[in-house]
């Protein structure tokens, strides 16, 4: 076999290597979470319950998270992920953002919301159509010095394990629902 074959092979082998070792990383990390979770489903974004006995519990997953800021910012006992398929590779989170953070994110989208468009092939500009039932903003870029916004532009990083720097601006839509039951 010629020697450049050789490297060729040597990288793909490594490359593929490389791959399952991060896959089996990622396995682990989502493990270690539905662990941290433990048998508690879905929990309010409440830190606590009131007992019969009128003690304050703690959700499960979250009492050893407690004063942790950087566990209180990814949510850890909070987002739960759930495998849809490993191929291609499908993970619902959970309770990803608290109702906290969605009020924000409405507050500063709504007053922006446009009316969705698709492009047109002729003009290359952004058309409305029938199509498209949504309305969208995109955030400006100096919204991501917010707090909020960056909690939760550092979980999605962290949840999708891609630096931040190379996320595009946090885009919000608001589905028209009378369209959807058309």
């Amino acid at each position: 076999m010629a020697p450049a074959m050789k490297i060729v092979l040597g990288l793909l082998t490594f490359v593929t290597v490389g791959m399952i070792i991060g896959a089996l990383f990622q396995l682990a990390f989502i493990r270690r979470l539905e662990d941290s979770y433990g048998n508690y489903h879905f929990p309010t974004t409440k830190l606590h319950t009131r007992q019969s006995d009128g003690n304050l519990r703690l959700p499960i997953g979250l009492s050893h998270w407690r004063g942790d800021q950087e566990a209180e910012i990814l949510r850890l006992g909070y987002v739960k992920p759930e495998i849809i398929s490993w191929s291609p590779r499908i993970i619902v989170l959970h309770n990803f953002l608290s109702n906290e953070e969605c009020d924000y994110l409405k507050a500063i989208a709504l007053p922006r919301l446009q009316v969705s468009t698709v492009v047109d092939a002729k003009t290359g500009m952004g058309i409305k159509s029938k199509v498209r039932t949504s309305s969208g903003m995109f955030l400006r870029p100096n919204e991501r010095k917010y707090p909020m916004i960056q909690a939760i532009e550092k979980r999605i990083s962290v949840f999708s394990q891609i630096p931040a720097e190379h996320g595009e601006q946090i885009q919000v839509l608001s589905l028209t629902l009378s369209a959807v039951n058309e």
